[in-house]
C-alpha cells in the first residue's frame, strides 16, 4: 500500500490470540513515532469467511480528494492538501 486515503481514527488493530491472521499494513503517528497496525486480514475459519480490520479511513470522501468541491457543513477542519502536493497519489 503506497497511499492511503486520510488519516486513522479508531486506533491500533490487532491479532487476537489464536487467530489465523496477520497484519499487512502498519503506520507511524507523526505525533509520537510510534507504530501501529493499520489493516488485519484474517484467513477463513470453519463457518467464517475471510475477514480484515482496518483503522477506519472513513475520510474517503470528494473533500479529501478534491478539496476545492467544498465540505459537509460538519466538517470545522481545514482540508489537507496533500493530494495536490503528490498528484502521483491520483493515479496510483
Amino acid at each position: 500500500i503506497r497511499y492511503l486515503p486520510a488519516h486513522p481514527h479508531e486506533g491500533s488493530v490487532g491479532v487476537p490470540t489464536g487467530a489465523n491472521a496477520r497484519v499487512i499494513a502498519r503506520g507511524t503517528s507523526k505525533a509520537t513515532g510510534r507504530r501501529f497496525n493499520l489493516i488485519v486480514a484474517f484467513e477463513p475459519e470453519a463457518g467464517l469467511g475471510p475477514a480484515v480490520a482496518e483503522s477506519s479511513f472513513h475520510h474517503f470522501a470528494d473533500y479529501n480528494l478534491d478539496p476545492s468541491r467544498g465540505c459537509p457543513s460538519f466538517v470545522s477542519e481545514a482540508p489537507g492538501h496533500a493530494l495536490q502536493a503528490s498528484p502521483g497519489a491520483m493515479r496510483a
